[in-house]
């Protein structure tokens, strides 16, 4: 059997509706491990907010912040903070239309206001607290993933307005802003290359919008029953909903467990 990459999502993927990881999960991971294939994390969360999964899957490598902060066996093999001049201007923009952000270093996040309904409805999702305040943080810290906080309806007043930016809607009122040029796909070549890794030995599974590239850009790229639609139309194989032991399907079909 050949070694196999094999890169997670977390929310909907290893975690299931009720953020807990299925105990169908835990086999397939563990399994996984035991024939010797190399697992990471592939996540839009920040890197102090996946240290429970990580500990729970035993899993130490990880691709963060969409892409942008890739960790291997505890080292930083590849880093791409945003650019702070578009940092700026979106944010005075978003100031413009009322919109609250917040901010990511590698180590903690802040937020632009005392407190939005916005911001805590949408953390509150993944079980994060409102983050403290905190102004023009980026003057003074490396910004790895910032966060929107609007309704869709109003995408339009921020798509294609920044060159250096792109937006990845993950909550009905919150959307991740990320470098342009950074992305999970990015993440995890940069992880593939550091390992020796090709392409076609790569594995990647996913649910959400922010999972496209890396699912198109793996050997195999899995899409979750319960993704967005678009997703499952570039996915190589689409498995059983998170609830339904989604995830332990796809590598029994995949003849890896």
């Amino acid at each position: 059997m050949t070694r196999k990459l094999i890169f997670f999502d977390v929310d909907g993927t290893i975690y299931n509706s009720h953020l807990e990881i299925p105990e169908a999960t835990h086999t397939a991971i563990n399994k996984l491990k035991d024939n010797g294939h190399i697992l990471a994390i592939a996540s839009g969360r920040a890197p102090f907010t996946l240290e429970k999964v990580c500990a729970d899957t035993d899993i130490p490598n990880y691709v963060a912040f969409n892409g942008q902060y890739v960790v291997y066996n505890d080292e930083v093999i590849f880093k791409n903070p945003m650019d702070i001049e578009s940092l700026r201007q979106l944010e005075q923009q978003a100031v413009d239309h009322h919109h609250p952000m917040v901010f990511f270093s590698h180590h903690e996040m802040v937020s632009n206001v005392d407190y939005h309904q916005h911001i805590e409805e949408s953390l509150s999702s993944i079980k994060l607290a409102h983050p403290r305040y905190a102004d023009k943080y980026f003057d003074d810290n490396a910004i790895y993933q910032a966060l929107l906080f609007h309704e869709s309806k109003e995408d339009h007043l921020y798509d294609n307005q920044y060159d250096k930016l792109k937006f990845y809607r993950w909550h009905e009122v919150s959307r991740d802003v990320v470098p342009s040029n950074g992305s999970k796909a990015e993440g995890i070549k940069q992880f593939a290359d550091k390992l020796g890794f090709s392409r076609e030995d790569c594995i990647a599974i996913g649910d959400g919008n922010n999972d496209f590239e890396m699912i198109q850009w793996a050997g195999t790229g899995i899409a979750m029953g319960n993704a967005v639609a678009e997703l499952k139309t570039v996915a190589d194989y689409v498995t059983g909903h998170v609830d339904e032991d989604g995830l332990f399907q796809a590598f029994k079909n995949l003849e890896l467990i």
